[in-house]
């Protein structure tokens, strides 16, 4: 297998130097909750699942999820891999729920309980993997130290300046350009750049304009923050002495009172390390906040879109939060969502039983009869789940409905007050739900599994995807794993590809 085609791109630098404003980080304090896993893991990159848990490398460097209710487990490689994983290095995002591993024999996806082999895992050494970031319509994009690389719809593309790759690219995010279209910012040779994108395949590259002072010691950590109703998103970068910030229109400048260590982020959140202090950011508060009585100043690992961030310190591994968050499952943060209808679950350990329970929708509340909640065991931890839309006599969960949304953004919020006080989850989304058009498996779908599907469900699997008979046995399922972006396995689907097969399955599973 080779690369495909390189993406085409244009190096414009701009005639005038971006001002930036100095100003002291002025953070408030929070109390953290944590909780510790009893596994022993290393200091190695790790994913953060925003519904709870994560994957890990431990000690003896084998991959390992931890749920949210404390159940954990090795993960396996799966049976069809024509090669077997060595031991792992680090995990990093590759979407809501999956991500990419390296081990010594090369990259394989974490993703339900299995490590499965890429297609174009030749194609990329384990060796040099330096990070990942996510972008929208199921993009992944890849730092890696011989270049950087875009994986759309499992495939694998370098993308390049001039027809030069991209190596020592040594941070990178997706948010808002310098002329506020969404993009990717990556930091290279000292320079902080933009490349916005033009078409699916077609990107502008702009520098920053930020003086050589500001960059002092060079970009040693970017993260974007998601969009919502009412932004379009930020940039958060630091260097070897400061904070800074980018909204789309102007650049601002913070002090620390000390050196940055790392940052990391995911959604509406960002983590930093800042000497032996520990800091979390609310972009829906638009506010800093520095973690009190942790047991060390510790590493942090990993942080999720619920707000939780992971760190180890010493030999303890502690998911860390102001709060104990109400988890969501059946939507992701930024998910774009294309049916009017969605089955929805909060999520909180059972020892902590709400007071109350509501969610909102765009303004309009509905509280929650939490006493029905049902019971879900774990080894060390029990969760209790309450459905949104209630239940049937039969127990079949009801779906809430979005047919009354218009197209664009909009933010559902979980609210569970314990012990007086009240936690949030905000969840933001894009609605696209008022396509109609006419899908069928023959024209629009069949291609699209055999490039996505084939390898983990050909003739032999369960369930298997071959005919337009199996897939239309197993449609509602199908567009329940490719809306909540847990299949396919090697990376979710664009907004395309879950558009057709959601609307391929409410249209009948037409043949």
């Amino acid at each position: 297998m080779t690369l495909r085609p390189l993406l085409v791109l244009v190096l414009v630098t701009l005639g005038c130097e971006e001002g930036t404003t100095l100003e002291p980080l002025s953070p408030t304090s929070f109390d953290v909750v944590s909780q510790e896993t009893s596994l022993q893991l290393s200091a190695s990159p790790a994913f953060a699942d925003e519904r709870g848990g994560g994957v890990f490398v431990d000690l003896a460097g084998r991959v390992v999820r931890v749920r949210p209710n404390g159940a954990r487990g090795v993960l396996e490689p799966h049976p069809r891999n024509t090669v077997l994983p060595g031991p792992a290095t680090g995990v990093y995002a590759l979407g809501p729920a999956n991500a990419l591993v390296a081990t010594s024999r090369g990259l394989f996806v974490a993703d339900q309980g299995w490590l499965i082999a890429p297609s174009w895992q030749d194609l990329l050494p384990p060796e040099g993997l330096l990070g990942t970031t996510l972008g929208t319509d199921g993009v992944a994009w890849l730092a890696h130290a011989q270049g950087l690389y875009r994986l759309d719809r499992g495939v694998l593309t370098e993308f390049t300046v001039g027809g030069q790759g991209l190596g020592g690219t040594s941070a990178m995010a997706v948010a808002p350009t310098l002329d506020g279209t969404p993009g990717l910012w990556f930091a290279r040779e000292g320079k902080l750049l933009a490349a916005a994108q033009t078409s699916r395949t077609e990107f502008t590259v702009h520098d920053s304009g930020l003086s050589a002072t500001v960059l002092a010691g060079g970009v040693q950590g970017l993260v974007g923050i998601g969009p919502s109703r009412d932004s379009g998103g930020e940039l958060w970068a630091i260097t070897r002495t400061s904070l800074l910030l980018y909204t789309g229109t102007a650049w601002r400048q913070y002090t620390l009172p000390a050196a940055p260590r790392r940052l990391l982020g995911a959604g509406r959140f960002a983590w930093l390390q800042a000497g032996d202090a520990l800091y979390r950011y609310d972009a829906d508060t638009r506010a800093w906040a520095e973690a009190k009585a942790l047991p060390g100043a510790g590493t942090l690992l990993a942080a999720d879109a619920a707000g939780n961030a992971w760190v180890r310190v010493g030999t303890q591994t502690l998911s860390v939060s102001p709060v104990l968050t109400p988890r969501l499952r059946g939507l992701f943060q930024g998910a774009r969502v294309f049916d009017g209808q969605l089955v929805l679950q909060a999520s909180l350990p059972e020892r902590e039983r709400p007071e109350a329970l509501a969610w909102e929708l765009d303004g309009l509340s509905h509280a929650l009869d939490f006493p029905s909640g049902t019971l879900g065991a774990g080894p060390t931890e029990a969760l209790r789940f309450f459905s949104l839309g209630g239940a049937e006599p039969s127990g079949v969960l009801k779906p809430i409905s979005l047919a009354t949304l218009a197209d664009g953004w909009h933010t559902l919020s979980l609210q569970a007050t314990t012990g007086g006080q009240t936690a949030t989850r905000r969840v933001h989304f894009e609605f696209r739900g008022a396509s109609t058009a006419t899908v069928s498996w023959e024209r629009d779908i069949k291609d699209l599994g055999v490039e996505r599907c084939a390898k983990c469900h050909a003739t032999g699997t369960d369930p298997e995807l071959v005919t337009y008979a199996q897939w239309k046995t197993n449609a509602a399922a199908i567009a329940d794993a490719v809306r909540s972006s847990r299949m396919p396995a090697d990376g979710p689907l664009d907004s395309a590809g879950v558009s057709a097969i959601v609307l391929w399955v409410n249209g009948g599973a037409q043949p």
